[in-house]
């Protein structure tokens, strides 16, 4: 690949100054005396007009490591095409530290408001419901359910006969604010809501097919208001992300749904509410757009920039060489790979750049294999109190210092320490490894040699032969930063007297579904990869209905995320509480403390650091406000800027 890149046009002005002087000319008039006085002609002062020198259009151009299939809604999901998003569309909530804030809506829904509220619902045979269990069902004969009032197990029924149950089912209402139009001038409404949610249940299962199989009706009720229904026994706890950002069903409607998948008009240039406009797509090379002349908050004096270029370059140096050259204002996290991190850092720490980051939603783990599938496979990890020792043999606080200087920490749980559902209380483990000697000593893996650097060996280990050495088989991805990982939590383990085999593969490997991958197939030992977390906790990950297996067996067959076969009646208890209580209700908050403190204490999974999201841009660039919780460190574009205009924002 080149490193020759391309400046984006720049407009060039040149200011013409026209002088235009003017002569005055007076008549003569003849003398009374019949001679004559010479007239003498005095030029006029000349007058210059100035014609005000217009003001440059101000660009913003960012560079991109992927180039979008698509811009349509339903479409590409790729990092490159949420970025695009982010200028075409505002909202329709900023998520910002795990909390919603309303954008075009008026306020978040919410139980005491009365605008999200459970309704008495009838079902008929044959129609969907959720059971009690929480999972789909058609109501039918034997079929267990919660009738409407009911919340807990003493009250749920059982369904025999054919006439309708009654049963609770939530609702909620949406109202957009007043006067926001789409970039071609429509107004902007919430039947473009309505026909939103149409086009996404016509394009199932492309977007939120859970959301969409548990939703029973979605409904513009007015010019400003939508409403959505749950299935009846449905309790979504993130009701308030319920709502199905607009699209333009005057612009679109003529077409099928399957045809705006490839369209150019939503595809390529689709109308936006947002801070910019598309005006042109040059495949492989760059997106140009220009403010928005209708963009609602156009009277703050958002966007900054009159003219926005998403420029296409490969992740890695060329990236940035063209920051440092000038051609990039800022380049996204999609043109930044890991092995770019200490060049990063350098040209941060001397000033030739400038970088903004945030401790990710994503946390990277070391997964333990609790209850391998198969029987002759060792396990090694199947007593808390084994995974607690290696837990506190591991330097988690120098590792995440050392691969992420200043731009990392470590969780205690699956939560991100800042999410409000967070759970400060929970048992840590600081690094120990002389306690985590006394632990291993106890377990029965013993010292024989009383050198730490060689393994101990099992002494009455249940399921383990005497003797055998304390080895460990230790999967995870390829790649600079993991590798640097794995080679400190190998030196770390080793003081302990714990020998780590470190094998690196593909992510396709890793993630490989069971029965023939390993990590999913539950025939591991310990394996090191990251998960997303989000607003509602994950909890779910660690529930004994999500280990993958043969079905009937396993109820998610091999579709199962809790590849560490961990199961915990009282987690599992939990986790359901919370997943099927609303947030308005405080047992909602309190389950979900709950979930953690036990997996803390039972630590099916070693947390090691947040993975940080970073972009890179120039000095004096203000207004860039990556969080954890948002999906695109260019959440806020609207309010990027540069130069002096930075010296007087706060």
């Amino acid at each position: 690949m080149k490193n020759e890149l391309l400046k984006p046009t720049r407009v060039r002005l040149f200011v013409l100054l026209v002088l235009l002087t003017s002569i005055a000319c007076s008549s003569q008039s003849p003398d009374p005396a019949g001679t004559s006085t010479p007239q003498i002609l005095t030029a006029a002062a000349p007058t210059a007009t100035i014609t005000p020198t217009p003001i440059p259009p101000r660009f913003l151009t960012i560079c991109l490591g992927q180039e979008p299939e698509s811009l349509f809604l339903y479409g590409d999901q790729s990092l490159a095409a949420n970025s695009v998003r982010q200028a075409i569309y505002d909202g329709p909530y900023d998520l910002l530290n795990f909390e919603m804030q309303p954008v075009i809506l008026e306020k978040r829904p919410n139980m005491s408001d009365g605008d999200a509220s459970l309704e008495l619902m009838a079902v008929n045979p044959g129609e969907w419901m959720v059971d009690k269990d929480g999972k789909l069902a058609t109501l039918g004969e034997g079929v267990a359910y919660y009738p409407a009032g009911c919340h807990d197990l003493a009250c749920a029924q059982v369904y025999t006969g054919s006439d309708p149950a009654s049963m609770d089912g939530l609702v909620v209402r949406f109202r957009l604010k007043p006067g926001i139009t789409w970039s071609d001038g429509a107004a902007l409404t919430a039947a473009d809501s309505q026909y939103s949610f149409q086009l996404a249940q016509a394009l199932f299962p492309r977007y939120r097919p859970d959301l969409i199989n548990h939703t029973r009706a979605y409904t513009a009720l007015d010019g400003q208001t939508v409403e959505w229904r749950g299935i009846p026994g449905y309790r979504d706890p993130q009701y308030a992300t319920n709502f199905f950002s607009p699209l333009p069903q005057h612009a679109w409607g003529a077409f099928q749904p399957e045809q705006l998948l490839s369209e150019a008009i939503s595809s390529r240039q689709p109308l936006g509410w947002g801070p910019y406009v598309i005006d042109e797509w040059t495949s492989g090379d760059h997106i140009s757009l220009s403010k928005n002349p209708d963009y609602f908050r156009l009277s703050a004096g958002l966007p900054a920039f009159d003219r926005l270029v998403f420029r296409f370059i490969p992740a890695g140096d060329e990236a940035l060489t063209a920051l440092l050259a000038g051609e990039c204002d800022l380049v996204d996290k999609t043109a930044l790979s890991e092995e770019q991190n200490a060049s990063l850092d350098e040209l941060q720490r001397t000033t030739k750049l400038a970088v903004a980051f945030e401790n990710g939603s994503a946390w990277e783990h070391a997964a333990f294999g609790i209850a391998a599938l198969s029987q002759g496979f060792p396990s090694l990890f199947g007593s808390a109190g084994m995974r607690q020792a290696i837990t506190a043999c591991i330097d988690r606080e120098s590792l995440a210092a050392a691969l992420f200087p200043g731009q990392s920490q470590v969780p205690a749980t699956y939560l991100h320490p800042l999410h409000p559902l967070n759970n400060p209380e929970v048992q840590t483990y600081a690094f120990d490894p002389g306690g985590a000697a006394e632990k291993l000593t106890a377990l029965g893996w013993i010292d024989e040699d009383n050198n730490p650097q060689t393994p101990r060996r099992s002494v009455g280990v249940p399921g383990v032969p005497d003797g055998s050495p304390l080895e460990i088989n230790y999967q995870t991805i390829e790649g600079a930063v993991r590798r640097q990982a794995a080679e400190m939590i190998q030196a770390s383990l080793a003081a302990c007297g714990v020998q780590l085999n470190v094998s690196f593969m593909s992510a396709e490997q890793l993630f490989a579904p069971g029965p023939e991958g390993s990590v999913f197939g539950r025939v591991f030992q310990m394996a090191q990869f990251g998960w997303e977390t989000s607003i509602e906790p994950p909890c779910f990950l660690y529930t004994t209905q999500e280990i993958p297996g043969p079905y009937p067996d396993y109820p998610k067959g091999w579709g199962g995320a809790n590849l560490t076969g961990y199961s915990s009646p009282g987690f599992d208890q939990a986790c359901e509480t919370a997943r099927s209580t609303l947030p308005d209700q405080p047992e909602h908050a309190q389950a979900h403390r709950l979930a953690q403190s036990i997996f803390a204490e039972d630590l099916p999974a070693i947390p090691l650091y947040l993975i940080p999201s970073r972009v890179a841009m120039r000095l004096d660039m203000c207004g860039v406000q990556p969080d954890p919780s948002a999906s695109s460190a260019l959440w806020n574009l609207e309010a990027f800027n540069y130069g002096e205009a930075c010296q007087t924002q706060p």
